[in-house]
């Protein structure tokens, strides 16, 4: 598997796309030495999340959102934000 950096992938994005698609490569880009993401064919790559699953997503978010405390009077998410600053 061959790995290029950023910046390489970057200046030569189509040769290695033109890579990829011809002889199935896996190409893996990296950033200051560390792999962050992938060039696969897209054979490989998993496809888009299913209905079902994006609407149990949706739900367990409502959820959370419902078991928030609202916030009081004179409160502030920036406020909150500032105290943990301070700690």
């Amino acid at each position: 598997m061959r790995r290029v950096g950023a910046f390489e992938a970057k200046t030569h994005l189509s040769q290695l796309l033109a890579e990829v698609e011809q002889s199935g490569a896996r190409i893996i880009i990296q950033r200051r030495g560390k792999d962050v993401a992938a060039l696969v064919p897209c054979e490989d790559a998993t496809g888009p999340v299913d209905e079902d699953e994006a609407t149990r997503v949706v739900e367990f978010f409502r959820q959370l959102r419902a078991q928030q405390e609202p916030l009081g009077p004179g409160e502030s998410i920036r406020d909150f934000i500032e105290q943990g600053r301070k700690r």
